[in-house]
């Protein structure tokens, strides 16, 4: 991005504001001077750090983006089901939701403000981790732990059903436990929904 270098300095701050800001009045609605209030620093500060407010929110995206993938990857998971891995990813992905509300909004509502080079790092991270996905989904059919299915069509169904809980629980508050949730969605997935 067009982010000024500069080591440490007041930039964690800047950003931390900039997602309080933008998660509450969007990237259109929000003035530098607001960041700048929350953040606890001068206007012209920011531009030290950034140099329109356009990298600042292409800088929010991307640290966001980073933190919330940090946040769902499973620890060591390579001696357990695909099942209990598809429990972790849900309940792992519910928790962030719960836990980071501005950030999700940010991650998953003003996706249309970035540009070409924010677009293309943001498909290439998404692309890496459905390539994960469906490698993981491709040996728990080698393994015989699912039947025979198309990898990749798997994949983008359980990113369409991970993704799409981010909207109840950050919009409407929605208040569940994340564990029993997870349990849910899993045992649907798993056992399908006919009686």
């Amino acid at each position: 991005m067009n982010e000024v270098q500069k080591p440490g300095g007041k930039r964690p701050a800047i950003i931390e504001a900039a997602v309080q800001v933008f998660s509450e009045k969007g990237y259109h609605n929000t003035r530098m001077e607001e960041v700048a209030v929350s953040a606890g620093i001068g206007k012209g500060t920011i531009y030290e750090y950034f140099d329109s407010k356009l990298h600042l929110f292409q800088a929010v995206m991307e640290n966001s983006v980073q933190i919330y993938y940090d946040s769902i990857v499973p620890d060591e998971t390579s001696g357990i089901s695909f099942e209990e891995r598809l429990h972790r990813l849900i309940e792992s992905h519910v928790r962030f939701c719960q836990a980071n509300r501005d950030l999700t909004r940010i991650v998953f509502w003003d996706t249309e403000i970035m540009d070409s080079e924010l677009k293309d790092w943001f498909l290439s991270i998404r692309k890496e981790k459905e390539n994960q996905l469906t490698e993981v989904i491709r040996q728990s059919i080698h393994k015989g732990e699912l039947r025979q299915f198309d990898p990749y069509l798997m994949t983008v169904m359980l990113g369409g059903i991970i993704t799409s809980l981010w909207g109840p629980i950050t919009l409407d508050n929605w208040s569940i436990d994340a564990a029993e949730l997870a349990s849910s969605i899993t045992d649907m997935i798993m056992q399908g929904v006919s009686a």
